[in-house]
């Protein structure tokens, strides 16, 4: 028998990108896959607490990740 074995690298969160009316920009991360069937979920703007309904695949309604989205908000082209 080997003394050698072989480790699964850990798996990584999807991390799919939204926005909200306040301007934020959010990611909603979970383990599930994209194949499965999508289901409605409420969240919340991790800035101003607003609700929103999102799909993500069944099975990962519980074990959700909400967050800002790194970095500057994007540029939007308007002129003031």
């Amino acid at each position: 028998m080997s003394d050698t074995f072989q480790m699964t690298p850990p798996r990584e969160r999807r991390r799919e990108p939204h926005h909200c009316d306040c301007g934020a920009r959010f990611e909603v991360g979970h383990y599930g896959d994209p194949q499965e069937t999508a289901i409605p979920v409420a969240v919340k703007c991790p800035r101003c607490s607003r609700s929103h309904t999102i799909a993500v695949p069944r099975g990962t309604e519980k074990d959700l990740l909400v967050e800002l989205a790194p970095g500057p908000e994007p540029e939007t082209g308007g002129s003031g």
